[in-house]
Parts: C-alpha cells; structure tokens; sequence
C-alpha cells in the first residue's frame, strides 16, 4: 500500500490566508490597510487641505475690499489647484461682475485671489478690468 503525503490543510478565511503569505505580500497589505486608515479618518491631513471654503473665501473677500481697485462682486468660484513643487494645494477665489450684455465669459470686473489651502495664508491678489479689443 503506497504511502500518501499528507496535504497540509488550507488556511480558512482571509486572515488565515494573509497569515499563511510570504512577507512581501504581507508587507503591501498592511501598507496598504495604513494608508486606506489614513485616508478615512484624516481625509485633510493627507491632501494638504487644512483651511475650509468658507474660510478662504473670507480671506480672499477681505484682500479685495483692502485692494486699491475694490469692487463688489455679483459671483464668486472657488476651486483648489496643486502649485509649485512639491505641490502645494491652494484655493483660487475668482470673483466677477458680469458683462450685461456680454456671455458667460464677459465681465466688467475681475479678481484672482490664491490662498494657501495648509495655512490660510494670502499668497497672491490680481484685480483688474479686462482689456478692450
């Protein structure tokens, strides 16, 4: 009667499975656990985003209304960009007044204001009217 090896027996469910891997596997799991960790419960530790909306806007409003070429605008956009290297994520505040008779893209008025989306810091304002062609 021939001798039968013994099959070692399957690891059960997946941490059975995670255990029974070689280390580098397992070295790229648990980084990767980490780092999903990371994301969920510090969501702006890891984007460089420490400085709400809100609170640049404010800011940006305030650097306007002290600008020597101050208006009042009827729209404001917001939007963070990555500027520089390394990266840095800042908040470009755009406000306008409209063109009445121009399209969505005219306006009479124009101001750009950055914002450090880390620090809350006003890193650059340009104000101005568009040019005539």
């Amino acid at each position: 009667m021939p001798e039968h090896e013994s099959i070692p027996d399957k690891p059960k469910g997946l941490l059975g499975r995670i255990n029974a891997m070689p280390g580098r596997p397992m070295l790229l799991i648990v980084v990767g656990l980490i780092l999903v960790i990371l994301l969920v419960f510090f969501p702006g530790s890891c984007s460089g985003v420490d400085i709400e909306e809100g609170q640049a806007i404010a800011t940006a409003r305030d650097a306007l209304e002290a600008h020597p070429q101050a208006f009042t605008p009827e729209r404001t956009e917001t939007k963070i960009l990555r500027q520089g290297f390394p990266p840095t994520a800042m908040w470009i505040i755009v406000f306008t007044v409209q063109d009445p008779e121009g399209g969505p893209e005219d306006f009479l008025r124009h101001a750009a204001i950055w914002v450090d989306a880390g620090t809350g810091e006003l890193r650059q304002v340009n104000v101005g009217k568009p040019v005539d062609n």
